[in-house]
């Protein structure tokens, strides 16, 4: 078993570190340059935070940004694998760090928290699953791969035994279509992580709920442990089946004992819904399957039914997730 830890790194906003990732072979990050080397900051967490925080420049990051440098510095180690987003060519690729870290302005004002990798292959996006690619999907720039790291391990891995990339065969207007429909599913994914994680989220499903046909209410005002979220199709709310909804915002795969511990407050003649916004284990999976009247909705289901039903949400909750329909090549349709 493949016990090495597995990093995502961004080359900032608008790729601009691109050129030192692959040309000079170093991963980058840009946080609080003007406090010098951050490798001289105490090597436990807490003290590395609060000797920022009163140093010379101590509004230059945040507690986020704070953080990633210090996992950047002190928590990767040489002989980790990292992997590169890379949007202008819609690849992801795959190397191991090689140097400890370093602190380098050559060449650069910015970015100058960097550590030496091997990259040794590259992949086109379509060959992921979609879970895999919310999880890189993160808002953060620095972060680590947990819930699909066999997925990315034995793809790689396959890759750099065959050193190559697959063919992309796609036509010009195939990608740009593909681009559009992927940013919009990662927009949504970190929407989600970030302005409805928590309690926002329960509000928020009972709402995708109503656009759907339903009549549906959070239930945290009267303290319903364990059903956030009820739903029924009679006004009166009593004829069956009741829809009674868990919701649970994480990147991580649910397991099935807390399905089952969910399941155990579903009655016989109503129904369970399980969402999240991460997934859920083959174990959970394979019990929800023995259950005819429990539903469980990963984060790829949960963003499907967001997009099918956008229109009809409440304002509040379109203008907490802001889209804008727009014309693309019917591609199901396009002649030769």
């Amino acid at each position: 078993m493949d016990t090495r830890r597995i990093w995502g790194v961004r080359a900032g906003n608008f790729g601009q570190a691109d050129h030192i990732f692959l040309e000079s072979n170093q991963i980058a990050i840009s946080f609080a340059e003007e406090n010098g080397d951050a490798s001289r900051y105490p090597a436990s967490r807490f003290a590395f935070r609060q000797a920022m925080e009163t140093g010379p420049h101590p509004n230059a990051t945040g507690p986020a940004q704070r953080n990633q440098l210090y996992r950047f510095v002190h928590e990767m180690r040489i002989g980790d694998c990292i992997i590169y987003p890379r949007k202008s060519d819609r690849t992801l690729r795959f190397g191991e760090i090689t140097g400890p870290y370093v602190f380098d302005r050559s060449g650069s004002v910015e970015f100058a928290h960097r550590r030496m990798v091997s990259w040794s292959a590259k992949l086109s996006r379509d060959l992921f699953s979609q879970g895999a690619l919310y999880e890189i999907g993160s808002v953060l720039t620095l972060f680590e791969v947990k819930s699909f790291a066999d997925e990315f391990l034995r793809k790689f891995g396959a890759a750099q035994e065959n050193g190559a990339l697959p063919a992309m065969d796609e036509e010009p207007d195939e990608v740009a279509a593909r681009d559009i429909a992927e940013t919009t599913r990662d927009f949504i994914a970190r929407k989600l992580r970030t302005d409805l994680k928590g309690y926002p989220l329960e509000p928020f499903v009972a709402d995708l709920f109503c656009a759907m046909g339903y009549r549906s209410h959070a239930t945290r005002s009267v303290r319903d442990e364990g059903i956030d979220v009820i739903a029924q199709r009679d006004e009166l709310g009593i004829e069956p089946p009741i829809l009674k909804i868990q919701v649970k915002a994480q990147e991580g795969n649910i397991a099935a004992d807390a399905v089952k511990a969910f399941y155990a407050m579903v009655h016989e003649r109503d129904v369970g819904i399980f969402i999240t916004t991460g997934g859920f284990t083959q174990a959970a999976g394979e019990f929800a399957r023995t259950k005819g009247n429990l539903k469980l909705v990963d984060g790829v289901s949960f963003i499907d039914l967001i997009q099918r039903h956008y229109d009809r949400l409440d304002l509040k909750h379109r203008q907490q997730i802001p889209l804008k329909r727009v014309l693309v090549p019917d591609l199901a349709t396009v002649e030769d």
